[in-house]
């Protein structure tokens, strides 16, 4: 797996650890993840050859001290604004940035979406000019792999088999096309609280991949571990040994950190309401992003939705079981046009819909 690929597998989370630091990645989660403006900040560490990746099951992990060896934003878009939007019309999503492309540094784009219960990612392209030569490089994923599946919790498992298509171009010389076909076991075998670089922690799963990759003439194994949070905070290690034991101190080839910077549902304050409450949105009208104030005064399965004035679903915000209390969710609405949407809200028994004006 290139260094491209990895930095973007998205495009991709002590003594004592309790049972609460069990948690379940939703596709409201992934949702607001991908939003539009989301931001990632990436870093790569070259310079540490091991590290401790924990035991299975119920763990922690200590990744304060990573370096950055090289490091770049990236900020989801609109995919239908790119220059490789033709190559992945079903995209949903598509984060941009600089990444390091075979030594080079080059302006990148990773193409994502939604779909068969999944994360999926449909590939990645890098454009650039070195030394006066344009560089295009482009990964294709036929059928689009499932970065993970949704809801994502402790003990899942899934396999999945794919062909990716590797193009580099340096003009003008001719294109290199490697061809691969890939057959991937992920597993989530652990799960706990990890301390990221600066000192934050958060709860986070562990997915441990095996993927074998044949390009016709040679067959190569990988093995790497993704640790990964509901905002999409992630950390990426590969395996220098794919014999290596899937616990403690392992040397590395490689890890990727990228610390998700998601404007999603957080929880207003500490008083628990009374009632159902769902709010007019503020402002409104708006353009393009918005906030949603809703009130559940006990545990539910909460769902908030937005359609268009023809009842089309246009977003999911809230699709997941949640805490009594006060809360709050920011709605970016840069991918659609002016006019009138209605968001609706369902936690458990409660229905509740109001009227919201998009003006550009």
């Amino acid at each position: 797996m290139s260094k491209f690929g990895t930095l973007l597998l998205c495009l991709v989370l002590f003594a004592g650890v309790k049972l609460s630091a069990q948690i379940t990645i939703t596709e409201s989660d992934v949702q607001n993840f991908a939003a539009l403006g989301n931001t990632l900040d990436a870093s790569i560490d070259t310079s540490t050859t091991s590290i401790d990746i924990g035991m299975t099951g119920a763990t922690s992990w200590d990744f304060s001290g990573l370096s950055a060896d090289f490091q770049s934003t990236f900020t989801s878009i609109d995919p239908a604004g790119t220059p490789f939007a033709s190559r992945f019309p079903s995209a949903m999503a598509c984060f941009n940035g600089m990444s390091e492309v075979q030594g080079y540094i080059l302006n990148s784009w990773q193409y994502l979406g939604l779909g068969n219960n999944a994360l999926l990612s449909y590939g990645n392209a890098a454009q650039g000019t070195v030394s006066g030569f344009t560089i295009t490089a482009i990964i294709a994923n036929n059928p689009a792999y499932k970065q993970v599946i949704i809801p994502l919790t402790m003990g899942d498992s899934w396999t999945q088999d794919y062909v990716e298509t590797d193009s580099t171009v340096i003009a003008p010389l001719p294109p290199i096309i490697n061809v691969y076909n890939i057959h991937e076991v992920n597993t989530v075998d652990a799960y706990g609280t990890m301390t990221l670089p600066g000192g934050a922690t958060a709860e986070a799963l562990r997915i441990r991949t095996h993927q074998t990759e044949n390009d016709g003439s040679t067959i190569t194994n990988y093995v790497s571990y993704l640790f990964l949070t509901k905002t999409g905070t992630q950390v990426v290690i590969e395996a220098a040994d794919t014999t290596s034991p899937n616990t403690g101190v392992i040397p590395i080839d490689g890890i990727t950190y990228l610390k998700s910077n998601v404007v999603g549902v957080r929880q207003a304050d500490n008083n628990l309401p009374e009632n159902f409450v769902l709010a007019q949105n503020y402002p409104n009208p708006f353009n393009p992003t918005t906030q949603i104030n809703y009130s559940i005064p006990s545990a539910q399965k909460v769902v908030l939705k937005v359609y268009d004035a023809l009842g089309r679903d246009v977003a999911t915000l809230v699709n997941d079981q949640q805490a009594a209390g006060n809360y709050t969710v920011d709605f970016n609405a840069s991918n659609l046009a002016s006019g009138i949407y209605f968001y609706r809200l369902q936690a458990g028994t409660f229905i509740q819909m109001k009227k919201m004006i998009l003006m550009k």
